[in-house]
């Protein structure tokens, strides 16, 4: 009997929200009924729980005012589509080589297009090349990237001169004024302006916060710029003072290297050989490379 009465009222309870349901009174989808039906007390409770979701408009849109995406709909650059691959998927420096002017041109002129910096070191060797529209093509790009380093050089010094001790600005200062001398866009004496200029925000870095790779980065530099002097006290230091540093290690071989003192070299790759410790790939190899000169000069 209570069996009956329980069966009697779960019936009364899914007909009352199948009414509901199609009044749109009660909103929930349409097929969800049929877990009213067949789950007693639960599916009522879930059905009034998703109605609550509905309305309080945190499903994001109503089940009945869903409608399908039709492409006609979206505006064309909106409209999602695969990159268009271009014909001239060949690298720079392979163009520039090849036996095929119409190449040669076509792959410059989508380089000009992109007007992307990556290129700058290809497109200032493509001023040598042979063909004349090729030359025409690379100088016009240079002028472009040396204007834009130029004016963002600017910027960067204006915002220097109002906050000079804003680390952060420094060092990306420092970072855009290194790729600007890596470029080749500059030389004579702007170059050594530019390279004063980048050693002096170099040195500020290591005064506002020293780390082992600024003092790097400013001893590589000044072996780069012919500041032997400098390089060989900064050189020394970090090769002192981190004597298990690869990097410290390299920096003051090629200090030894530049400055032509061929013994002390020696003596360095000895000592590090000797040591008992893990040694990179690249270290070994350097070693190794070294040691057969000594031979070969013995």
């Amino acid at each position: 009997m209570i069996i009956v009465f329980i069966l009697l009222v779960h019936l009364i309870v899914v007909l009352t929200i199948g009414i509901l349901a199609f009044l749109n009174l009660i909103k929930i989808p349409i097929p969800f009924l049929a877990v009213v039906l067949w789950i007693p007390v639960f599916g009522p409770l879930c059905a009034l729980i998703v109605h609550f979701y509905y309305i309080s408009g945190r499903s994001g849109t109503k089940y009945a005012e869903l409608e399908n995406m039709k492409a006609s709909l979206v505006w064309d650059e909106e409209e999602p589509s695969r990159s268009v691959e271009s014909v001239n998927d060949i690298p720079l420096e392979d163009a520039l080589i090849l036996d095929d002017p119409s190449v040669r041109r076509s792959v410059m002129l989508d380089v000009l297009m992109e007007n992307n910096s990556q290129y700058v070191g290809a497109i200032s060797r493509a001023r040598l090349n042979d063909d004349v529209e090729v030359v025409h093509y690379a100088t016009t790009a240079m002028a472009e990237f040396s204007k834009e380093y130029e004016l963002r050089l600017q910027q960067y010094a204006t915002m220097y001169a109002e906050d000079h001790d804003n680390e952060t600005l420094i060092e990306n200062y420092a970072d855009y004024l290194s790729s600007y001398i890596d470029s080749g866009l500059c030389g004579g004496q702007l170059l050594e302006i530019q390279v004063n200029t980048y050693q002096q925000l170099l040195r500020q870095l290591i005064k506002i916060r020293p780390t082992k790779k600024r003092y790097k980065v400013l001893a590589s530099s000044y072996m780069d710029s012919g500041h032997l002097g400098l390089a060989d006290e900064l050189t020394s230091y970090l090769y002192d003072k981190y004597p298990h540093d690869e990097e410290a290690f390299t920096l003051r071989v090629r200090y030894y290297y530049e400055t032509r003192q061929g013994d002390l070299l020696g003596k360095l790759i000895k000592e590090c050989d000797s040591k008992d410790e893990y040694k990179s790939v690249e270290l070994r190899n350097l070693i190794s490379f070294w040691k057969e000169k000594e031979e070969l000069q013995a």
